[in-house]
């Protein structure tokens, strides 16, 4: 009996994860040989010898022929014949086992394929590399379930295997590649996704040598060999773009696929190569949700691979007409999403694998009920929540997923109260816990589901507002949540995924999270094989009700009677067991967020209800919260002991992006394109403060320290250089800063959990500033004048501007510490990444960077927010400061200040701020002062002194109106002789984090 028969296959079986995808070793079904489909006819109609080597030679072409013409029952009787035979045909014929492998995984069973691994690595008469060989695919295959322990088991097996083989003085670059490969995908599975991608990288550098070496060979053999070695190349840079995808950097997947785009259209990959790069790009282009130009790639994959004969069912049809349908999803375009969803399934055989593959019932429902067939979507949201019902019983996670896509398919039918039932089941877990983080993460195809729910929820209440109908109180309150949730963004997945360091340095936490994901498994595997279970009484219960049944003898009737009884009490304890290991669950969690609150509230941090936020504020504070959608802006404003006001302002967000970056441009004296537009637009920021506030100007008016937190276009807009009312004066503006003294929140929850935080102790030394960085290493190459990125190397230099006059910003603000500038700073060519990481940070009440910041998509291969600091004499040693790097500080600051371009632009995709900004809260810093464009040095370091000089001398009440106050000297012209009015030079500056402490 193999390893894995008692996994059950049923399509519920993997009801508690996002579907897995084997790419890589299985991704390439191109035919062995070029034939037209009346060619691939007459070759299967010929009937093979006996035996001999034209038996086998004609079965070979047959394979392709079956391949070409989409019979996949044919294609796999052949490779299973071939791979039989290949046990007495010797060692070059062995390939064919793996071919039938991937076959049978990719189109059959899995089971069978995975049994059928355990009969080849049983037998002796096959070659060490075959066996070693099947025995990582079957490793490889085993990632795409749920069990750990049974997936280390067949792992180590394959370990073992390819380490007799290299004692042995194997030597094959195909085994290693696919034992890198192997590996990778054993350590995603486990969740080690940084270990993941530096295995692919190391696959891919093996990988680009041998091929080398087959280009520079000779001999009949050196085309198979080039053709073989270049699979190897693309098979590595494949997986590497979805790692890349899945550990959120898909900056860098994107540059790798651009590459070999280019190679393709350059002439030097094939068709079918070209056509995997760019459904690989779509893949990655979807993931920073730049939804046009990956609908132009996937389309543009479909159509070469159909023109290259590969058939609807295919893997490679599938990943390119997957990510169709995403980006128009995407684009809101929901007919088109329909009708190209639903074709890509009428094309499909009849291919139980292929449908099941291909289909989700979640999008099924959700598009048609998008495309106005309602009742369609209304009945199979019905039947799969009546079946989750039964598998998981309340409360479950899955099923308050269904509920979730019920509510959407409620809403469009105009049963409000219906539909607000299902969201507030939906909410219960995805706002009101923790766990809703772990439970229902945004990734893969629930991320599009859930994504549609919230919108459309956000939808309703936008639009009742707009028609003069305000919502209900409950309903306001679920939408500040979720709005404060989505402010959250593709941030908070960041973070989550670069809490490796966080965990090493904790071996509790890592032993508690590692308990927990083993009762994730248990859960899973629990309600997987009850799935089963349920599926075989429904067929049990269908069967008794048959004519024929009810005419069988009485002994048969009272035998299934028996059976099916049986069958009910497995069910129930099944259900017992299932109930018992999700309490465990939820209690371990409960004890996680309590030892490591500081974690907890990292990556699974609470929502809490506007009430609750308005408590925590003193008096004289407010809590301003926007959030914009595609028909509107909603803002709400909560004050501590009175009701939350809230507003809802007919511009969607479409057009508010359009007009903050009209505004911004005019505040950005760096980026004015002219002279001309050099003067800030006062009648434009008056315009948009009354648009977005004027409902709340008054409640508005009487708050004296405001913290806001947004998503969206105005994350990266400093909304106090907002004209609060008609500028008659240009030298006495109104600007919004001479009314409120401004903290900017990464979500309005934030603020909950910064107030929790317990007072330190302050930290001695004043200071520990780095800037001026050498980006440039002696061994530099002159004249590059940008950074490169490299798939196997990843980001590397080449040149940045230098920015030699933050040397004497940081030198004058360690002048207003008092601090010491040849022993606080360290400057030029000894701020590396190195020096940071290895300097005690917890003793400096102020930590600067004086550099630039670069955005995920502003350089080649970024895709985390980084600092940019000097370049070490070994290119391997990054010289980027990533979130990783932030998140392992340990800091005891009252201010980090990020004298650099964009650190408070927000991020692609709408984030509501640098992630890079929330990694130093979490490492331990009270606030931090960013910048929402580069600087001008001399302003800039009379600003930030002044602002420390202030806060330093505990003159003012808090770390807002410090920085109010510094502001004001630069725009009333009290400092600069005048010169700095412009708030291109004092509302650069953005304060992040509580305002007061």
């Amino acid at each position: 009996m193999g390893l894995l028969t008692a996994w059950p296959v049923s399509l519920w079986a993997q009801a508690e994860g996002d579907e897995a995808q084997v790419q890589g070793l299985t991704e390439n079904e191109e035919p062995v040989a070029n034939l037209s489909p009346a060619e691939a006819q007459q070759v299967l109609a010929r009937t093979p010898a006996d035996t001999g080597p034209a038996r086998y030679e004609l079965l070979e072409r047959q394979y392709s022929a079956a391949i070409v013409l989409a019979q996949r029952a044919r294609a796999l009787d052949i490779a299973r014949q071939l791979a039989d035979a290949a046990v007495t045909r010797g060692p070059q014929a062995q390939e064919w086992i793996t071919i039938y492998l991937n076959a049978e995984f990719n189109w059959g069973r899995s089971g069978v394929a995975l049994d059928a691994c355990e009969t080849y690595i049983a037998d002796s008469r096959l070659t060490l590399v075959t066996r070693a060989s099947v025995a990582l695919r079957q490793a490889y295959y085993t990632t795409a379930r749920n069990d750990r322990a049974i997936l280390l088991r067949i792992w180590s097996r394959a370990d073992g295997l390819v380490s007799q083989w290299r004692q042995a003085g194997g030597v094959s670059a195909a085994l290693q590649v696919d034992w890198l490969q192997t590996r990778s995908e054993v350590e995603r599975a486990m969740g080690d996704l940084p270990a993941a991608t530096a295995s692919l990288r190391e696959a891919l550098g093996l990988a680009r040598r041998d091929l080398a070496m087959a280009l520079a060979a000779r001999g009949p053999q050196a085309e198979h060999q080039v053709r073989e070695a270049s699979g190897r190349v693309d098979g590595s840079q494949g997986m590497l773009v979805y790692a890349l995808v899945r550990q959120n950097r898909p900056q860098e997947a994107i540059e790798i696929a651009q590459g070999n785009i280019a190679l393709w259209r350059a002439g030097r990959l094939s068709e079918s190569m070209g056509a995997r790069w760019n459904y690989r790009l779509a893949t990655s282009l979807n993931a920073t949700q730049q939804f046009e130009p990956a609908l132009t790639a996937a389309r543009l994959s479909d159509d070469m691979l159909q023109r290259a004969g590969s058939n609807a069912a295919s893997h490679t049809r599938w990943l390119a007409r997957q990510e169709i349908v995403r980006a128009l999803i995407g684009l809101r375009r929901w007919s088109e999403a329909d009708a190209s969803y639903r074709g890509f399934l009428a094309d499909m055989p009849p291919d139980v694998l292929a449908r099941t593959r291909a289909s989700d019932w979640r999008m099924s429902a959700l598009l048609a009920a998008k495309a106005g067939r309602l009742d369609e979507a209304n009945e199979a949201v019905e039947r799969i929540h009546r079946f989750r019902t039964r598998l998981y019983g309340p409360g479950h996670p899955l099923l308050q997923e269904t509920a979730g896509v019920r509510g959407v398919v409620r809403l469009l039918r105009g049963d409000v109260g219906g539909a607000m039932s299902d969201y507030e089941t939906l909410f219960a877990s995805a706002l009101d816990l923790r766990s809703g983080w772990l439970d229902l993460d945004l990734r893969g195809v629930r991320g599009y589901v859930l994504g549609i729910a919230f919108d459309e929820f956000m939808a309703h209440v936008a639009g009742r507002s707009l028609a003069g109908q305000p919502p209900a109180a409950a309903m306001l309150q679920r939408a500040f949540q979720l709005a404060d949730r989505l402010a959250l963004g593709s941030a908070q997945r960041a973070l989550t995924d670069s809490s490796a360091r966080v965990l090493a340095a904790s071996p509790a936490l890592a032993q508690s999270l590692e308990a927990e994901q083993v009762l994730r498994q248990k859960s899973a595997a629990i309600f997987g094989g009850l799935a089963g279970l349920l599926n075989e009484e429904d067929r049990m219960r269908r069967e008794s009700q048959t004519e024929a049944f009810k005419a069988a003898a009485v002994e048969e009737r009272r035998a299934h009677a028996e059976k099916l009884k049986a069958l009910r009490e497995q069910i129930r304890e099944r259900q017992g067991d299932g109930g018992q290991v999700r309490a465990e669950l939820a209690s371990l969690r409960e004890r996680i967020a309590a030892q490591f609150p500081d974690y907890a509230d990292l990556v699974t941090p609470l929502i809490p209800r506007p009430d609750d936020l308005a408590r925590s504020l003193q008096a004289g504070e407010g809590l301003l919260l926007v959030h914009s959608t595609d028909q509107a802006t909603l803002v709400w404003l909560l004050r501590p002991g009175v009701p939350v006001v809230f507003s809802a302002s007919p511009l969607p967000r479409r057009e508010l992006a359009a007009r903050v970056a009209r505004l911004r441009a005019r505040l950005d004296l760096a980026a004015a394109p002219t002279a001309g537009a050099a003067a800030a637009d006062l009648d434009g920021l008056y315009g948009l403060y009354r648009d977005l506030f004027a409902p709340l100007d008054e409640a508005l008016s009487q708050v004296r320290v405001l913290s806001f937190a947004t998503q969206g276009p105005l994350a990266g807009f400093p909304i106090g250089a907002l004209v609060t009312a008609p500028p008659a004066d240009p030298q006495a503006v109104p600007w919004w800063l001479r009314r409120s003294a401004l903290a900017q929140l990464p979500a309005a929850s934030a603020l909950q959990s910064l107030r929790r935080t317990a007072d330190r102790a302050v930290a001695p030394r004043p200071l520990l500033g780095f800037g001026d960085p050498v980006f440039q290493t002696a061994a530099g190459v002159e004249g590059n004048t940008a950074t490169a990125y490299d798939a196997e190397r990843g980001f590397r230099y080449g040149r940045l501007p230098a920015l030699p006059d933050t040397r004497s910003e940081l030198q004058a603000i360690a002048v207003a510490l008092g601090a010491d500038p040849a022993r606080d700073l360290v400057l030029g060519a000894a701020a590396t990444r190195r020096a940071v990481l290895a300097a005690d940070l917890s003793d400096r009440r102020v930590v600067a960077f004086a550099t630039h910041a670069l955005m995920p998509g502003e350089l080649p291969g970024v895709s985390k927010p980084s600092l940019a600091l000097a370049a070490a004499a070994d290119e391997r040693d990054s010289p980027l400061l990533e979130l990783d790097d932030v998140l392992g500080l340990r800091l005891n600051a009252q201010w980090v200040l990020l004298s650099a371009c964009n650190t408070a632009a927000g991020e692609r995709g709408d984030g509501a701020m640098s992630g890079l900004v929330r990694g130093f809260f979490f490492a331990g810093a009270r606030s931090v002062l960013a910048t929402h464009w580069a600087v001008e040095s001399r302003s800039a370091a009379q600003l930030t002194a002044s602002t420390f000089g202030r806060f330093g001398r505990g003159g003012e009440p808090g770390r807002a109106e410090s920085l109010r106050q510094a502001q004001l000297e630069l725009a009333d012209g009290r400092a600069g002789g005048g010169h700095w009015r412009h708030p291109f030079y004092w509302s650069a500056y953005a304060l992040f984090g509580d305002p007061l402490r």
